[in-house]
């Protein structure tokens, strides 16, 4: 009567045994139909949308959006360079900057009471968002990219961090002028438009509106 094949359970017990020709067998075996239950896991159709974020984590890998987005930014705020001493618990506020890895969004508060952290984030043609990484958020976050080329973030932040990383690719059309890329941010604490909940660059200054603009330096 042949022997069963070997769930993950029966792995360990066949490694303590004699490698003997048949053991081996059974751990060929194994390993093939561990690798099929992988494949059927990563099978699924992949979105944009992250529900709940905090179950996406993404492996790192060198990509042409890179070297791309390394280049500055620049607006009214100079968004460069993450916010001097952030850390969970920080004045209450969506914090913005720009750096060698992209572009990064984080939002917390002094309180450990319910805040409301919401925003778009639209960027102009020949280009798209890419390598988008939820950070710490739970199941009431939300981070998704509608066909209208503008990211959407919903954050309920207590006195943790919420937040999303991503970058921008380099317009895909040859000879467009990449210095008109820009990127319209739109934020709103607990409903409202407000400026003040807003901190940019390592300088962690506010902007005037809580609309504001950065363009892409060549």
């Amino acid at each position: 009567m042949a022997r069963p094949v070997p769930i993950l359970g029966d792995v360990t017990s066949l490694l303590k045994e004699a490698p003997t020709t048949m053991n081996l067998r059974h751990l060929q075996l194994a390993a093939a139909g561990l690798g099929v239950a992988a494949i059927a896991a990563c099978g699924s159709a992949t979105t944009l949308d992250v529900s709940p974020a905090a179950a996406v984590k993404a492996a790192p890998s060198r990509q042409p959006s890179e070297a791309c987005d390394a280049g500055r930014w620049t607006g009214a705020v100079n968004p460069e360079g993450r916010p001097d001493g952030f850390d969970a618990g920080d004045a209450g506020a969506v914090y913005v900057w720009h750096d060698s890895d992209g572009w990064h969004i984080r939002a917390t508060d002094k309180r450990a009471t319910d805040h409301h952290y919401t925003g778009s984030i639209h960027l102009s043609k020949n280009g798209g968002f890419t390598d988008l990484r939820p950070v710490r958020d739970e199941k009431d976050d939300r981070v998704s990219v509608d066909g209208d080329n503008t990211l959407h973030y919903d954050f309920h932040t207590f006195a943790s961090i919420d937040g999303v990383d991503f970058r921008v690719t380099c317009p895909s059309e040859h000879g467009a002028d990449v210095d008109r890329q820009r990127l319209t941010f739109h934020t709103m604490f607990d409903g409202r438009p407000i400026a003040d909940r807003v901190r940019i660059g390592d300088a962690k200054q506010s902007p005037r509106a809580a609309t504001f603009v950065f363009t892409r330096v060549s």
